[in-house]
C-alpha cells in the first residue's frame, strides 16, 4: 500500500512538474504576446503620424482626429478596450475623405490582429482554469494522503505498543520458566 501511495506521489509530482512547463510555454506565449502589442503601439504611434499629417492638410477634421488621438491613448490600457476604442476610430475614419483609405486598412489590419490576439488570451486563461482546476484536486489528493499517513503513524506506534507490551509478558513469562525450573531442580 505505502508503494502505491508512493507511486501515486510521483505520479502527482510528474503532473506538477508537467504544469509548471505549460506555465514557462504559457509566460513564453505572454512574452511573445507582449512583443506583439509593443509593435502594435509603434504601429498607432505612426498612426498618430499620419493623424498630424491629415490634420494640417483638413482643418475641418481637428475635432475628428483629436478623438481619434484620444482613443487611441486609452487602447495602450486594455487589449479589450483597443477592440472597442478601434471601432470607434473605423468609425470616425470611415466618414473622412477618400484619401484616407491607407490609414482605414491599416486600422482594420490591427483590429483583426487585436482580435487573434484576443484569442490567445481567452487560450490562455482557458489553459490557467485548467491549471487551476488541476492545482486544486492536487491539493485535495495531498491532504488525502496527509490523513493516510497520519493514521498509518497512528497505527504503526499502537503495534510498537503492543509490541513492547508482548515482549514484556515475554520477559515475565520467559523469568517464571527459570524460577520453576530452579524450583525443580531444587526438588531432584
Amino acid at each position: 500500500m505505502e508503494n502505491e501511495l508512493l507511486k501515486q506521489i510521483l505520479a502527482k509530482l510528474n503532473e506538477i512538474d508537467d504544469i509548471k512547463t505549460g506555465l514557462n510555454e504559457m509566460n513564453n506565449r505572454l512574452n511573445r504576446m507582449e512583443s506583439y502589442i509593443s509593435e502594435v503601439k509603434q504601429d498607432i504611434i505612426g498612426m498618430k503620424e499620419e493623424i498630424k499629417e491629415i490634420k494640417l492638410e483638413q482643418q475641418l477634421m481637428k475635432q475628428d482626429i483629436t478623438d481619434i488621438k484620444q482613443e487611441q491613448l486609452l487602447m495602450k490600457q486594455d487589449t479589450t478596450d483597443i477592440k472597442q476604442e478601434q471601432l470607434l476610430m473605423k468609425q470616425d475614419i470611415t466618414d473622412i475623405k477618400q484619401e484616407q483609405l491607407l490609414m482605414k486598412q491599416d486600422i482594420t489590419d490591427i483590429k483583426q490582429e487585436q482580435l487573434l490576439m484576443k484569442q490567445d488570451i481567452t487560450d490562455i486563461k482557458q489553459e490557467q482554469l485548467l491549471m487551476k482546476q488541476d492545482i486544486t484536486e492536487m491539493k485535495q489528493e495531498q491532504q488525502q494522503i496527509k490523513l493516510v499517513v497520519l493514521e498509518t503513524n497512528k497505527r504503526t506506534k499502537e503495534i510498537a505498543a503492543k509490541q513492547d507490551e508482548h515482549e514484556q509478558l515475554i520477559h515475565l513469562l520467559g523469568m517464571r520458566s527459570l524460577k520453576q525450573e530452579a524450583e525443580l531442580n531444587r526438588m531432584k
